[in-house]
């Protein structure tokens, strides 16, 4: 897993802000990475025009003015030895995100997904996820009266990430993330590999039987484990279509989160597709990380 130094938080301030600043603030303090909060002002041509965030004499429209403001009161709220810094774009929203992104050296993005688009359209989120070339950690909204939840939360037990993989590079990227966190956090990995239901998936023949498969499968993933974490990592087999077997996992353990590897920007492999990755983001309620494969 590659340091991470530097988070990019774009905020909205919906009432989703609040959750993902806490998730941001939290990932923050595990690494001692530095925040960079993002707002997107007003969508204008194809293009990203991005401006520090001025010192308090500089006049501004007033629309920046206010919502440079709303960054400084967000900031405000921050706990004590995060360092923090402000953007303000004007742009495309997922083309200010990922310019921001690159601009900074972000090594994060911690984003709030608002919900499936269109068939014929994509999010802001998905976009983001198509174009960014660093790790992104997707949010969904808090239902009506649902507790905003943070990464951890103080003096719980042990909870479930589940941790997609086809065996791939890319995806053993996630694998390692997911280790890393489980070492740093109260977290317990659940290794999931799916196969197909005519018991053929990645490399094997029509003529291995699925319960032949599932165990091969069952042994690779422990293979996978480290000593240190010996006790603390799941391995599950799954049969079926990927997306439905990952978010089904997901609500079973209610995971903290998931965590994937190898996001749409370089094109997923084997049962790791872009409509996996979309069926993921959507059907779960829990966050989502992606990881680039590039980062194990």
């Amino acid at each position: 897993m590659e340091a991470i130094r530097t988070i990019l938080c774009p905020v909205d301030f919906s009432p989703a802000t609040e959750r993902q600043l806490a998730f941001a603030a939290d990932l923050c303090r595990l690494f001692g990475a530095k925040l960079v909060l993002h707002h997107n002002l007003a969508v204008a041509p194809p293009g990203a025009g991005v401006g520090w965030m001025w010192s308090g004499e500089h006049g501004g429209a007033p629309s920046e003015a206010g919502d440079e403001e709303r960054l400084r009161r967000l900031m405000a709220t921050l706990p004590e030895g995060i360092e923090v810094e402000a953007k303000i774009t004007h742009g495309l929203p997922s083309t200010s995100v990922v310019t921001v992104g690159e601009l900074v050296g972000a090594d994060l993005v911690v984003i709030t997904t608002h919900g499936k688009s269109p068939e014929e359209h994509t999010s802001v989120t998905e976009q983001v996820l198509d174009r960014a070339r660093c790790g992104v950690l997707a949010l969904h909204e808090a239902r009506e009266g649902e507790a905003p939840e943070r990464l951890v939360a103080a003096g719980e037990p042990p909870r479930p990430v589940v941790v997609p993989t086809d065996f791939s590079k890319e995806s053993m990227a996630a694998v390692e993330c997911a280790f890393e966190l489980a070492r740093r956090l109260p977290l317990e990995p659940h290794l999931l590999h799916v196969v197909s239901p005519g018991g053929v998936a990645a490399k094997a023949t029509s003529e291995e039987p699925s319960s032949a498969l599932a165990e091969e499968s069952r042994r690779r993933l422990a293979e996978l484990v480290p000593a240190d974490l010996d006790g603390r990592v799941f391995v599950h087999v799954g049969v079926g279509d990927p997306g439905h077997e990952i978010a089904a996992a997901a609500e079973r353990l209610v995971a903290a989160f998931v965590v994937m590897g190898e996001h749409t920007r370089a094109g997923w492999r084997r049962w790791l597709t872009r409509d996996t990755s979309r069926a993921v983001l959507h059907e779960v309620r829990c966050p989502v990380w992606y990881v680039p494969g590039t980062a194990a």
